[in-house]
């Protein structure tokens, strides 16, 4: 059996109306997506079904937590990660995704993957960079042993001027 199998919604038998499936994402997950690092999540995921005549709205609410490396510290730690987005379904003679949230699938489907709308949701909740979130005070909770040893090896732009650069500043200045 396909893995990925069991995010799938088979709505042909449903009544008009709301409803809900409840699926959870973890390591095994994302490495059906080739991904090169599987992540190490442990998240939920509501799927709200909402079925009409002519159209159906899914969506997806992801709540969970990432386990992560700071990208300050290189300590890990675990990360929440949550969002939601909504992907609008029209029926139609044939496949076709007319936007990032409109698709169009035929008459003869009957069943909806939703993986791909999760990995999707999943990937675009995730923040630039993953830095230890601040304490209630507003001060850093990275690691304070490892931020020491980046600030005694950080370079200082008026330590290191090589003389050889003045003339040039003096013709940038005078632009």
């Amino acid at each position: 059996m396909d893995y990925l199998a069991k995010y799938t919604i088979p709505f042909k038998g449903l009544k008009d109306g709301k409803h809900e499936f409840n699926f959870t994402i973890d390591q095994e997950f994302f490495e059906h997506f080739q991904q090169e690092d599987a992540y190490q999540v442990d998240a939920s995921v509501k799927v709200t079904l909402e079925k009409k005549t002519l159209v159906m709205t899914l969506t997806i609410e992801l709540e969970g937590k990432m386990n992560v490396a700071c990208d300050r510290c290189l300590e890990p730690f675990d990360m929440e990660v949550s969002g939601e987005s909504s992907v609008y379904v029209k029926f139609g003679e044939e496949n076709e995704e007319l936007a990032d949230d409109v698709i169009v699938i035929s008459e003869a489907v009957n069943e909806l993957e939703t993986a791909h709308y999760i990995y999707e949701l999943f990937s675009l909740s995730l923040p630039l960079s993953f830095v230890h979130p601040e304490d209630e005070d507003g001060d850093s909770t990275c690691n304070e042993e490892m931020i020491q040893k980046l600030n005694d090896h950080s370079v200082n732009d008026e330590q290191i001027i090589d003389p050889r650069w003045n003339d040039l500043r003096k013709l940038i200045d005078n632009n």
